[in-house]
């Protein structure tokens, strides 16, 4: 039992804005104040996840939607004047799964004595696995290492009968729990994923494929991304594929981007160089453009005054769409569809490398608010 009175409740829903673009919103105070949250549409609504913190637990249960599923999660309210309809709005009634989140949060606090600092634990269909995680910059590569069972002693940790352990997807969905610990703060990360399959019913998965799947689902959120210090994990081939698709992954082309950062009053937050990465694997879902990954890097000097762990992920999104105008704009619309398809076809070669590396070589610095991005004259 948890002897900390120190809990933190959130919940966040995830729609789509714009064109089509899902983003995270904060939603907690429509859970506090029993109040519903507008959608503008039943379609809109792609996740939810509840979030419960404590002194030695950080626990996130995420649920994705299907749009049958997403359908019946929305109320539809309509109001009249006169037997005349006036207006009509779609909402959605907040619940945070409060049950969910403290059974996730007693289990991290069992699990806790034999989790390693590179170990992720798995629990998938009343099964127990463990995972190393091999960390680099903002990415993971995860590898089975063993089961673990339960003793009258806790935990031991047991053969898995050699290879990934495959299941096949079931109609309700992949469902499962993850358990890592926090590289950037003393606590157990405790993860239930729950959402339609990404692949027709019936497919085989694998323990680790649908890890990094699930995992990768909730690094859309920024605090999930922020305490696992990952931005995503790398993703096996499934099982079908392995035979036929025996390439490598091909490595992404990364490169250096000279910023200014300014707060929302327009006073220097801080200045340097962040990374960007451009996957040659996958290309941006929405867009169908490059895709296009920022991170810190250690070429960011902050001013002290600025505090705050989530200070860099403010501007994520603002220098992405910048840094996206700014290649686009150099390589040509013509060239970008080129490497788009051989990222698509997975045919991407020395010579479209060479040019990613020419055209990203000295861009020009960009001045960023947590709103937008663009490039100035300052010099760094």
């Amino acid at each position: 039992m948890t002897t900390t009175l120190q809990i933190k409740e959130e919940f966040y829903l995830q729609r789509l804005f714009g064109d089509d673009v899902p983003e995270f919103v904060d939603a907690t105070r429509y859970v506090r104040d029993g109040t519903p949250y507008p959608l503008s549409a039943g379609d809109t609504l792609k996740a939810t996840c509840g979030v419960r913190t404590d002194d030695e637990v950080v626990a996130f249960s995420l649920r994705r939607y299907t749009a049958r599923q997403a359908e019946r999660e929305i109320e539809r309210l309509e109001k009249t004047v006169g037997g005349v309809t006036v207006t009509r709005s779609n909402v959605l009634w907040p619940r945070l799964p409060r049950r969910t989140l403290y059974e996730l949060s007693e289990s991290a606090r069992e699990l806790a004595a034999v989790l390693g600092e590179d170990d992720v634990v798995v629990e998938l269909d009343g099964e127990l696995y463990v995972l190393a995680l091999t960390r680099e910059h903002c990415e993971g590569v995860l590898a089975l290492t063993s089961g673990l069972a339960r003793t009258d002693e806790g935990y031991a940790r047991s053969e898995t009968g050699g290879g990934d352990p495959e299941f096949a997807l079931p109609a309700s969905g992949l469902r499962l729990r993850v358990f890592l610990r926090s590289p950037v703060r003393r606590r157990v990360i405790a993860y239930e994923f729950a959402g339609g399959p990404a692949r027709e019913p019936g497919a085989v998965e694998t323990v680790t494929r649908a890890t990094a799947l699930a995992l990768n689902s909730g690094f859309d959120l920024a605090p999930f991304r922020m305490l696992a210090g990952l931005d995503r994990i790398e993703v096996p081939l499934a099982p079908w594929d392995a035979a036929a698709r025996p390439r490598p992954a091909a490595e992404p082309v990364s490169f250096a981007v000279p910023v200014v950062l300014l707060t929302a009053e327009g006073s220097r937050a801080a200045r340097g160089h962040v990374v960007c990465d451009i996957d040659l694997e996958r290309l941006n879902p929405a867009t169908g453009g490059l895709g296009l990954r920022l991170r810190e890097g250690n070429r960011l000097e902050w001013d002290p005054a600025v505090a705050g762990p989530a200070r860099f992920e403010t501007y994520r999104r603002a220098l992405t769409e910048a840094v996206d105008e700014v290649v686009g704009s150099t390589l040509g619309p013509d060239t970008v569809r080129g490497i788009a398809c051989d990222i698509l076809v997975g045919d991407v070669g020395l010579d479209t490398v060479a040019g990613l590396r020419a055209a990203t070589a000295r861009l020009p610095v960009l001045a960023a608010t947590p709103r937008e991005a663009a490039v100035c004259a300052l010099e760094l």
